[in-house]
C-alpha cells in the first residue's frame, strides 16, 4: 500500500506541469478530520440545520443520529397548491401520478431551524413547512417566480436565499414577508454563507458578494466567469470554486473584511464543488475528474485522486475518513491522509446530491431517484428511499429525521420528525444487521481496496457540459438529459 500510495505522488508530480499544484509530504497534515473553525459556532444541533451543508465550513456533519428506517413521514408536491400528500401505501412508489412538470422540480437543499423546513423550488417559490405535520406555514414567491435552487440560510429569525431574479432575498422566518431584496449582477444559484455577521454569495455573472444582514454590500469582487460554488468560510478567510468558459478553475482564498485575493488553489477544470476545510486541509472536486487535498498555507497538494466523470457534489470530513461522490455513480470513503479509498458505494445514478454525515451513518440523494442511508463504517446500505425523479438536493439531518427534495416537485421528510424538541432516536443499522447482499443502489456494492484508475491527476477530457450549464441556469433540459451530457454517455 505504501509503495503504490508512493508511486502515485511521483506519478502526479510528473503529470502537474508547470504552474500546477505541487505534492507536499504525505502525513503533514492529520487528526481526526473535525472542522476546526465551523463547527464550533454551535450552530448545528439535534434540531438544526440552518444553512447548506449544516454550517460555515460546509461541514455536512451533525452529532445528532437520524432516521434508522427509510419510512417517509410526510411528502409535500410543489407542483400545484394543497395539503401534503399522503405516503403511498405499502408496495406502491412516490412515481404513481407524479406531476412530470420539469420547473417544478426541487433542486434546493433544506435548511431546519427548531420545528421548521425551509426550503426552495424551480417554481419560483420558497417554502416553509412544519416538520412534524408537513404543514405549510407560510410560502414566498421571487420576483417573476424565477427559480430558487438556491439553499435557505437561516439566522436569528431570517431566511436568506439566492434566486435566478439575480437577487438575493431575506424573509421574516415566522412571517414569510420579505424584509429586503440586494441586487446581484446575476442569477444566484450559489447557497449564501453566514459567518460572523454578514453573508457571502456568488454569481453566475461571476461576482462574490459580501452583504451584512441589513442588506447593505460590504465588498463584491469580481472573480471568475461564474460561480455556482458555495463559500467555505473558516475564521477571517473564504474559499469557494470558480468557473471560467474555457474550462478552467480553481478554488481562491478571499479575505472576508476586504474580499482580496490571498491565496489561490489551481484545479485542472472548473469548479461547481462547494469545498470544505478541516485541519487546514482544503477538498474539494472538479469537472475534470479530479478530487484534490490541499494545504491551505502553502497550496501545496497533499494529495490527489482521479474520479471517471466530473465531481459537483460537496465533501464531508469527519473523523479522518472524506466522503464524496460523483457523476460515475461512486460514492468514495477515503482517508484523509493520504486519499486511499476505505470503501466504495455505487449507485445506478450520479451523485448531485452532497453528503449528510451523521456519528453512524451517511445520507445522500442519487439521480436514481433514491435516498440512500449508508453505514459510515462499512459502506453498506442500511436503506434506501425512492421518489419519482433524481435527486439533486443535499439533505439536512436533525434527530431521528432527514430531509430532501427531489426532482419529481416533491419534498419528503423521512423517519420521525420532532419538530423543536431532542430524542434519542435509535441508531441506523442497531436493530438489523446488515444484509450480505449488494445494495440494491448498484451491481458492485461495496469494496474496501484502493479501486482501479485511481491517484493519478487526469488531464481534461470532452466532458460535454452543455445541458448541465443550461440546467444550472434555469434553461431547457431535463436533470436526466443534464446528467447524461454531462458524463459524454
Amino acid at each position: 500500500m505504501d509503495d503504490q500510495q508512493t508511486w502515485r505522488r511521483r506519478a502526479v508530480l510528473r503529470r502537474t506541469g508547470a504552474g500546477a499544484l505541487a505534492l507536499a509530504t504525505l502525513g503533514a497534515t492529520t487528526g481526526t478530520g473535525t472542522a476546526a473553525t465551523g463547527r464550533q459556532q454551535g450552530t448545528v444541533s439535534a434540531t438544526s440545520w440552518p444553512q447548506f451543508q449544516a454550517d460555515a465550513v460546509n461541514g455536512g456533519y451533525t452529532e445528532t443520529t437520524g432516521p434508522s428506517e427509510g419510512s417517509v413521514a410526510w411528502q409535500f408536491d410543489t407542483g400545484e397548491p394543497g395539503q401534503p400528500t399522503v405516503t403511498p401505501a405499502e408496495g406502491e412508489t412516490p412515481s404513481d401520478q407524479l406531476p412530470d412538470d420539469a420547473s417544478d422540480n426541487v433542486v434546493s437543499s433544506p435548511a431546519v431551524v427548531d420545528g421548521t423546513a425551509y426550503v426552495g423550488s424551480n417554481a419560483g417559490t420558497l417554502y416553509a413547512f412544519d416538520t412534524v405535520s408537513g404543514e405549510t406555514e407560510w410560502t414566498y414567491e421571487t420576483v417573476e417566480r424565477e427559480e430558487v435552487m438556491s439553499s435557505p440560510a437561516v439566522v436569528d429569525g431570517t431566511v436568506y436565499v439566492g434566486s435566478h431574479d439575480e437577487r438575493l432575498h431575506a424573509v421574516d422566518a415566522d412571517t414569510g414577508e420579505r424584509e429586503w431584496a440586494f441586487e446581484a449582477d446575476g442569477k444566484i444559484f450559489a447557497s449564501p454563507k453566514y459567518h460572523d455577521g454578514t453573508l457571502y454569495v456568488g454569481s453566475q455573472n461571476g461576482t462574490m458578494y459580501a452583504v451584512d444582514t441589513a442588506g447593505e454590500a460590504v465588498w463584491q469582487q469580481s472573480v471568475a466567469d461564474r460561480v455556482d460554488s458555495s463559500a467555505a468560510v473558516v475564521d477571517d478567510t473564504l474559499y469557494v470554486g470558480l468557473w471560467n468558459d474555457d474550462h478552467t478553475g480553481s478554488v481562491v482564498a478571499l479575505d472576508t473584511a476586504t474580499g482580496e485575493q490571498v491565496q489561490s488553489y489551481p484545479a485542472r477544470g472548473e469548479i461547481a464543488c462547494s469545498p470544505t476545510v478541516s485541519d487546514d486541509v482544503l477538498y474539494f472536486g472538479d469537472y475534470a475528474r479530479v478530487f484534490y487535498a490541499v494545504d491551505v498555507g502553502t497550496a501545496e497538494l497533499e494529495w490527489g485522486r482521479e474520479f471517471d466523470a466530473p465531481i459537483l457534489a460537496s465533501p464531508v470530513v469527519a473523523d479522518g475518513t472524506v466522503y464524496v461522490g460523483g457523476f460515475d455513480s461512486v460514492l468514495l470513503a477515503m482517508n484523509v491522509e493520504n486519499g486511499d479509498v476505505e470503501w466504495r458505494f455505487v449507485a445506478d445514478g450520479q451523485f448531485f446530491s452532497s453528503p449528510a454525515v451523521t456519528r453512524d451513518a451517511l445520507y445522500i440523494g442519487n439521480g436514481d431517484s433514491h435516498l440512500y442511508a449508508i453505514d459510515r463504517a462499512t459502506g453498506e446500505e442500511l436503506f434506501s428511499v425512492e421518489t419519482g425523479e433524481a435527486i439533486l438536493s443535499s439533505p439536512a439531518v436533525t434527530a431521528g429525521a432527514v430531509f430532501f427534495g427531489s426532482s419529481d416537485s416533491r419534498f419528503y421528510a423521512v423517519g420521525e420528525p420532532t419538530g423543536g424538541e431532542s430524542v434519542s432516536a435509535t441508531p441506523p443499522g442497531s436493530t438489523d444487521a446488515p444484509s450480505s447482499e449488494a445494495p440494491s443502489g448498484g451491481t458492485d456494492g461495496t469494496t474496501s481496496d484502493d479501486g482501479p484508475g485511481f491517484g493519478v491527476l487526469g488531464a481534461l477530457g470532452g466532458l460535454g457540459l452543455g445541458a448541465w450549464h443550461r440546467y444550472r441556469a434555469g434553461g431547457d433540459g431535463s436533470a436526466a438529459d443534464a446528467g447524461d451530457d454531462a458524463t459524454g454517455e
